[in-house]
């Protein structure tokens, strides 16, 4: 079983709206595996936007009526093809990468 490392790229939201991507992620150029996680809650919402990571998916896990999903989508490889058809004048490539991704 190969290991896959885990990334957060910043990409989070507290109002629907997913924000730009940070360059860390993308700047190597390597095949990702975008994951995306759904809080379904009654009564108090998840994005507090001061606890991150493990401890917020342990808090919310006691919170009554609240369910989280996770989606894991295809892994997206850059190709040439994608960046002949997907790049933008001035735009870098680890740009585009994020830009797509999102």
């Amino acid at each position: 079983m190969v290991e896959e490392p885990i990334i957060h790229v910043e990409g989070g939201t507290t109002n629907g709206n997913m924000i730009k991507f940070k360059k860390g992620a993308f700047a190597s150029l390597y095949s990702v595996r975008p994951k995306a996680v759904k809080y379904n809650y009654v009564g108090v919402s998840p994005s507090s936007g001061v606890i991150d990571g493990l401890s917020h998916h342990i808090l919310m896990m006691g919170v009554m009526y609240c369910t989280i999903s996770m989606y894991e989508m295809p892994v997206f490889r850059p190709n040439q093809f994608f960046w002949k058809n997907h790049q933008r004048e001035g735009e870098e490539k680890w740009e585009t990468y994020a830009r797509v991704v999102r």
